[in-house]
């Protein structure tokens, strides 16, 4: 495995500022750092607390149709500075992620790819049958990893070593973020917005909520939740419903994706995408 270390100077220049939010917003974002341009196409942030840092998937060049290898992971101190530009190589479209014991799991187009966390390696690919472009990761409480396909409206699960299908249904229209809480899955609609809370015993669900088309990221905050949609917007959501919106930059361009989280710090990491960063703002 072939890794670049960088040691930067300084972060990006960055006008600090607190994020617009709608009005009677129970929070508002006030911006920390943002990253140097170096990453690639970065789809999603996992903080990893254990080693107190930060793991970066970079997608690279956008290939869906045919797997090219030139997706990484990079590693990144959690006050933005590149620590390691390609720490995991050799994947295609790397998405979400999610760690589990001393492994990260990626969603990387048709394979849960399992990479050791102290070395980097890729340790195992667990194949996804039949799926078209795998996205998020999220693990449980019980220990399973689920990931979504976003373009074949389906849900898989890994648990006990193996990989299997858990929903294959249409009506889930792109689902995209995922989060496994102890009793239900949330599933991030990217075609509608709308948030569906499944039950994992039946796979019924329901939407409780609407954010955007383009819902990404799920995370969690107390008892609410924020969801990121991958065009440029972060909204707050309360568990009846209620909905405000945090961040709209779509137009300027600049892209929200699957984001991360440091909850002892109340840092949210921002993905964006095609702006080659990561942006992290302070809940306030």
């Amino acid at each position: 495995m072939k890794t670049f270390k960088f040691i930067l100077p300084a972060l990006l220049a960055v006008s600090f500022s607190t994020a617009q939010a709608q009005d009677n917003a129970p929070i508002n974002l006030h911006q920390l750092w943002k990253s140097d341009t170096l990453l690639r196409t970065p789809e999603s942030v996992q903080y990893d607390a254990q080693g107190k840092r930060l793991f970066v998937a970079n997608i690279n060049k956008v290939n869906v149709e045919a797997p090219d290898g030139d997706g990484f992971i990079s590693v990144l101190t959690i006050d933005g500075k590149i620590k390691t530009l390609q720490w995991a190589t050799g994947l295609n479209d790397p998405k979400g992620m999610g760690i589990l014991k001393n492994s990260l799991f990626v969603a990387d187009l048709k394979e849960l790819v399992e990479i050791d966390l102290k070395t980097g390696k890729i340790q195992n690919r667990h194949a996804a049958v039949n799926a078209v472009m795998l996205n998020d990761v999220s693990v449980s409480p019980k220990g399973e990893v689920f990931v979504s396909d976003s373009r074949g409206h389906k849900l898989y699960r890994y648990a006990d070593g193996k990989m299997e299908l858990f929903l294959d249904d249409p009506n889930l229209q792109g689902p995209n973020g995922v989060f496994a809480e102890k009793d239900h899955l949330i599933v991030a609609s990217a075609g509608t917005g709308n948030l569906w809370k499944m039950d994992y015993t039946t796979k019924k669900y329901t939407s409780w909520a609407m954010a955007n088309k383009t819902a990404d990221g799920i995370l969690r905050y107390g008892d609410d939740y924020l969801i990121s949609c991958w065009h440029g917007e972060v909204y707050y959501v309360k568990p009846d419903g209620k909905v405000w919106k945090l961040i709209d930059s779509k137009t300027p361009q600049v892209n929200t994706a699957d984001f991360g989280y440091i909850p002892q710090t109340k840092t949210v990491l921002i993905p964006n995408f095609y702006k080659n960063t990561v942006t992290a703002y302070a809940i306030k």
